[in-house]
């Protein structure tokens, strides 16, 4: 049986009942009458009860949760370079598009250059196929004037064809010179690119072995820290008994923790340092890559250079033999020369367009990622971390800056998957922040366990913050939780357990009955029936050692609106005592 205690608003009666008592001890042998009517008395246990009421009963519960804005973006930047300018600070306000900082964009602009350079080149390049289009075109138009001269000027006609085939054959090597020249400076270009890469793969090796040192530290840091502030707190007061006083405990796990936040700093430093290092290689490795490209397009194209070459020798050589034959054999052979010449600058003249189209793409690149060096704001809102100032250097392995729009925020909390079943979208919450209290509302309910907690993650939205809503702040979540309608409302106290069955007293007719019961949820004043009792039934609410089924009790009856400590009695008066069912 659960142990029970006699509350200091019942001590009346056990007064009344001592002076009684005491006063039967003065009287020595008074008559036997009077000594059985006191022995009678002291029989009857007064008990203190009231009657069950129906009833609701609504659990609140409380959770902590984290503050954040509904709308927050990370500024990444796009590229690692030194940081130029930037006039934006934590709290400041920042409009769409606006400019929060500028880096430098020395090597965008040498990318720009060369991309520039490498199109003037090409377009050179068109200029230089159009022009020998055009002279195409104009030895065809000569050509065919010419064989229409006599047969007397077939000889000078043939030395006049011989010496512009030549010119064309001269134009096409020096052509295939200059095209070697400009796979030579890709060779060149290229060995200085290799050691480059190789310096930044010797840097990149040294910057992994500081950061596994660093790593190492950190992770020291941390476990001293650990060991020096365990969870358990068992565990904590043990530590803090092998240290001389509490001050020197503190001071050491002071100490500890400095170190931790040294650790940690040269560890993401270093991390940083690798990130740098390995943006350059990757850069560097991707400039090799460009101009194996651009080198295996000028090859091919020194192979086109080749083969036209040879298509141009054979037709001099073949223009040379066939001049000696009938008039009419050298003109139709002449036509059909030229016609090949003219077909062969027009493809020249194609092939030279589509690389400086290719050229052109690499302008355009360029440009982009020069744009790419001036960092401005996504959305209208207020800034909450700067993580970069001016002279270091940003990198897309760190946002540069956090802006949240806070025109509404955003109470996250976890609970457990009993309690997330009784919540619903649209739910009223109060949320508590140093004591001042917000309406919030559940706007999304979990579906998944967080790995962390093990809890259900819950989202409520704060219409009307203010400023004391700080991001990533704690506050006090209540909640109503647990309901349970069309119950008997009881004292928490009036209940007893037998082993696991609960059970309560009764007064009937002057006496205590045992009822067991079904009970349903709790707080701590009042407990839910489901079975068992209803609201006709004399619950006795107070605790007695003698209370027990059969035990004759006289009852002082407690009213609900009885809140100044006020109580009603029911039954027929009997000694000064009331007595339920009229005994």
């Amino acid at each position: 049986m659960k142990r029970r205690y006699i509350k200091s608003g019942r001590s009346a009666v056990s007064v009344l009942l001592a002076a009684v008592c005491v006063s039967a001890m003065l009287a020595g042998c008074g008559d036997a009458a009077a000594t059985e009517e006191e022995e009678t008395l002291s029989e009857v246990l007064p008990v203190e009860a009231q009657m069950p009421e129906a009833g609701t009963l609504t659990l609140k519960n409380e959770f902590v949760g984290t503050v954040s804005p509904e709308e927050s973006v990370y500024v990444i930047p796009m590229v690692t370079a030194e940081v130029l300018n930037t006039d934006i600070s934590v709290g400041d306000s920042v409009t769409a598009g606006q400019e929060l900082c500028k880096l430098d964009t020395e090597a965008a602009e040498l990318q720009l250059a060369s991309a520039q350079a490498q199109y003037n080149s090409a377009a050179a390049g068109v200029q230089a196929a159009e022009v020998g289009y055009e002279i195409a075109q104009a030895q065809y138009d000569s050509t065919v004037a010419q064989l229409d001269v006599q047969n007397e000027q077939t000889q000078r006609q043939k030395d006049l064809t011989m010496y512009q085939m030549q010119m064309q054959i001269d134009g096409i090597i020096d052509g295939i010179d200059d095209i070697n020249e400009q796979i030579y400076k890709l060779d060149e270009d290229r060995e200085d690119a290799k050691e480059q890469k190789d310096d930044l793969k010797k840097a990149s090796d040294k910057a992994n072995k500081s950061l596994k040192q660093a790593a190492q530290a950190y992770a020291a840091a941390q476990a001293a820290v650990t060991a020096l502030e365990p969870q358990d707190y068992t565990e904590l007061q043990n530590v803090k008994g092998q240290f001389p006083s509490e001050e020197a405990y503190e001071y050491a796990l002071k100490q500890a923790k400095e170190q931790l936040a040294a650790a940690k700093t040269a560890y993401e430093g270093a991390q940083a340092a690798v990130s740098q290092l390995d943006a350059a290689y990757e850069q560097v490795k991707a400039g090799i890559e460009s101009i194996d490209d651009g080198k295996e397009k000028l090859e091919d194209s020194l192979s086109d250079t080749y083969k036209t070459k040879e298509q141009t020798e054979t037709v001099k050589n073949l223009t040379e033999a066939q001049l000696n034959v009938d008039t009419q054999r050298v003109q139709d052979i002449g036509k059909r020369t030229a016609a090949l010449g003219v077909d062969s600058a027009a493809a020249q003249v194609n092939s030279a367009k589509v690389g400086a189209a290719g050229a052109k793409v690499g302008i355009d690149s360029a440009e982009y990622q020069l744009d790419m060096y001036t960092l401005t704001a996504p959305i209208d809102g207020i800034v909450e971390a700067v993580n970069v100032k001016e002279h270091d250097f940003a990198s897309p392995q760190t946002p540069a800056f956090v802006i949240s729009n806070k025109n509404t925020m955003t109470v996250t909390f976890g609970v457990s998957e009993g309690i997330r079943s009784t919540l619903r979208v649209g739910q009223k919450l109060k949320v508590d922040r140093n004591g001042k209290l917000y309406d919030a509302a559940i706007t999304e309910i979990g579906s998944m366990v967080d790995q962390n907690t093990g809890l259900f993650m819950i989202k409520s939205c704060v219409s009307t913050p203010d400023d004391s809503l700080l991001t990533g702040s704690s506050v006090k979540v209540t909640a109503d939780t647990y309901s349970q309608a069309d119950a008997l409302l009881i004292p928490y106290d009036a209940v007893y357990y037998d082993d696991s069955q609960p059970y309560v007293y009764v007064a009937e007719n002057g006496l205590a009955r045992r009822k067991d019961v079904e009970t349903g949820i709790f707080d701590m004043d009042t407990i839910t029936v489901l079975s068992g009792l209803s609201t006709e039934d004399v619950l006795i609410t107070s605790w007695s050692a003698n209370l027990r089924e059969g035990a004759e009790v006289s009852v002082q009856m407690k009213t609900a609106d009885a809140a100044d400590g006020e109580q009603e009695t029911a039954g027929e008066e009997t000694d000064g005592a009331m007595t339920a069912g009229g005994e």
